[in-house]
């Protein structure tokens, strides 16, 4: 068995879901073209399929210089533990998906043009998310450089306003490289 590559190839940015649609200029549309990416052309199942084909919706973003994303989705018994809540890892996912894809707007060529890798994903349940409740996902990104990225997320029931969830996505940009060399 062979030793893993060091570095990633350009090709992997033709993956659907793997890089952000930097032609579209409206923040929504270049969120929304990401997501549809996932609907037309699916490689797995599981929560991320579901998330991102069925489930989640946009509600709004803001490019640079103040980059925001909100999301809107129903906690589907799919995300759900026998108790009726949903899962840790569940809601874990969708603190990572949003995001990560609130990056989007200020993605350019050879900046964040895909959405990085996770250093940390830090997630604190403030209260149980009951299946069949709408939330609202709110993502800021707080700091941005050429390698390193932070992003602040909350999750709250639409209905009450009450926070659910809150998360700290520190993030990493991958370099992607023609003729990679070791």
């Amino acid at each position: 068995m062979g030793k893993p590559e060091k570095f990633y190839t350009k090709d992997y940015m033709s993956r659907p879901g793997m890089s952000f649609p930097i032609d579209i200029e409206d923040p929504v549309g270049r969120i929304q073209e990401f997501m549809d990416r996932y609907k037309r052309e699916p490689v797995a199942e599981g929560f991320e399929e579901s998330l991102m084909t069925k489930d989640l919706a946009i509600i709004g973003a803001t490019g640079p210089p103040h980059v925001t994303a909100v999301f809107g989705m129903e906690m589907t018994p799919m995300y759900g533990s026998r108790m009726g809540n949903a899962q840790g890892a569940a809601i874990s996912l969708i603190h990572d998906m949003c995001t990560t894809m609130a990056m989007a707007p200020l993605a350019r060529e050879d900046f964040w043009h895909f959405g990085g890798v996770s250093r940390v994903l830090s997630v604190t349940y403030l209260r149980p998310t009951k299946t069949g409740t709408r939330v609202v996902v709110e993502c800021e990104v707080l700091q941005v450089g050429k390698r390193f990225a932070t992003i602040r997320g909350t999750m709250k029931d639409k209905a009450t306003g009450d926070l659910l969830s809150v998360c700290e996505h520190n993030k990493a940009s991958i370099i992607f490289r023609e003729n990679p060399k070791l």
